[in-house]
């Protein structure tokens, strides 16, 4: 999938996770945190390609990518369970790194930010492509599995941008829109 697919689909998937899973108060630093680090762990997954879409939201990111290109394939290690349990790691010591004055629930944070990421593997696997998902084991796995594989989507074609990425926006609207009382009392006292 492309960089925009995964950035509605992250940012969905993470903010529909909070809003399931929270009892509804003032909490606007949490929020703000779980949509930027839900875009941002969407796309964590593509920092194996210079060209990501990941590299564009960071300072130095074209820079940064340009040093990486080389050394990683796309779809090795960050495409994997390993790929996430690393980055789970790194992003939980990170946001235990944030002061409690700033008022985020760092564990909510988490979870969503997680959940944005998985989502990214879950989505690369319904492509023609797959991906290496028991990482060091090189088999590409996807969904659905062989023989039906034929009928995974093409990355970049008329079914990811015509009707994935519609749906998926339209569903992150239906979600805001069935949930805004509560966004509401997140947001203002």
């Amino acid at each position: 999938m492309t960089g925009k697919t995964h950035q509605i689909i992250g940012i969905t998937a993470g903010l529909s996770f909070y809003l399931a899973t929270i009892k509804p108060e003032y909490a606007p630093a949490t929020l703000a945190a779980v949509v930027v680090g839900s875009h941002l762990a969407s796309l964590m997954p593509d920092l194996d390609q210079s060209a990501a879409e990941i590299w564009n939201s960071i300072p130095y990111g074209h820079v940064a990518g340009k040093v990486v290109d080389p050394f990683i394939k796309h779809r090795n290690f960050s495409h994997s369970l390993l790929g996430l349990a690393i980055f789970g790691y790194l992003i939980y010591a990170l946001l235990h790194l944030f002061p409690e004055y700033w008022g985020i629930n760092q564990m909510l944070v988490f979870r969503s930010m997680m959940v944005a990421y998985a989502s990214h593997l879950l989505v690369d696997m319904l492509t023609v492509e797959g991906i290496p998902l028991l990482f060091p084991y090189k088999g590409m796995m996807g969904i659905p599995p062989r023989p039906l594989h034929g009928i995974r989507i093409i990355t970049g074609k008329w079914f990811e941008n015509l009707v994935v990425f519609s749906v998926i926006n339209i569903t992150l609207l239906l979600i805001i829109i069935t949930n805004f009382e509560k966004i509401k009392l997140i947001l203002f006292k």
